[in-house]
């Protein structure tokens, strides 16, 4: 994939929302922007070439935003610009939290300093080093024969259902966290777990880690509280499901290619 390059623009967010001179078209803050900006920037960094080289920075939150710049979340971002602006835009999202959130350090309380070759922050009075973070959550698609397992959270829009997914725990393999995941979830055990595919999720710091598996044995029973609605559908009884900007849409799509 070739990368996206930053061409004299800039990544710039308030409040977790992305500035823009235009949704549509979609066009970034340039050079020619700095003079209204530059000055109200609490933290700032640049992407690596991988992610487009493009500078990014937080705007101070309580100050006004000049009048010539919109918002835009980042799951609309992806419609609006497509998949490489929103992973540049969703690596400097996850830089900026780390920023923001790591100025003091938290063994001690000092003030922090970027070392490593900027890759870190240091505690100069009992040397803590700080990384930027990541959560790993592993996300399965889940077969019976002919049937893909999919669920509803209480938090999704109202008629959408989904794979399962789970944060990963301390002292569990991926594998370990797929089992238990699905079991907790919705009561069944199962089998022939295997690698899908991996996606950087930025709300905050996720990596998405998708599996496929099979199951073995159990009748499904939801939770009632991170789920509240599981059952095993066919191609032709799919509800709605997520956007295309998820690695679940991709697992389902995946499962509906091989059932056509």
């Amino acid at each position: 994939m070739e990368p996206c390059t930053a061409a004299g623009k800039w990544l710039l967010f308030q409040n977790d929302l992305l500035l823009v001179r235009s949704k549509n078209p979609l066009v970034l803050p340039g050079a020619g922007d700095e003079h209204l900006f530059l000055e109200n920037l609490s933290v700032t960094g640049t992407l690596p070439a991988s992610r487009g080289a493009f500078p990014w920075g937080e705007y101070t939150g309580d100050r006004e935003l000049p009048p010539v710049f919109e918002t835009v979340g980042l799951r609309e971002l992806w419609v609006l610009g497509g998949e490489k602006i929103f992973q540049a835009a969703g690596t400097a999202f996850q830089m900026m939290d780390w920023k923001r959130n790591n100025r003091f350090c938290p063994r001690c309380g000092t003030a922090m300093s970027l070392t490593d070759n900027d890759r870190a922050y240091g505690c100069p009075q009992c040397e803590y080093m700080s990384y930027p973070i990541l959560s790993p959550a592993i996300i399965v698609a889940v077969t019976r024969e002919d049937t893909l397992l999919l669920a509803r959270s209480p938090h999704f829009p109202k008629g959408r259902y989904s794979v399962l997914a789970g944060f990963v725990e301390p002292g569990e393999s991926l594998e370990e966290a797929v089992a238990r995941e699905i079991f907790e979830e919705v009561g069944i055990r199962v089998k022939d777990i295997t690698y899908f595919g991996s996606q950087p999720w930025p709300f905050p710091h996720s990596l998405m880690l998708g599996f496929t598996a099979r199951w073995a044995e159990g009748e499904l029973t939801p939770d009632g509280k991170e789920i509240e609605d599981a059952g095993w559908f066919t191609p032709e009884t799919m509800p709605e499901i997520p956007p295309s900007i998820s690695i679940s849409r991709r697992l389902i799509e995946n499962w509906l290619a091989g059932n056509k």
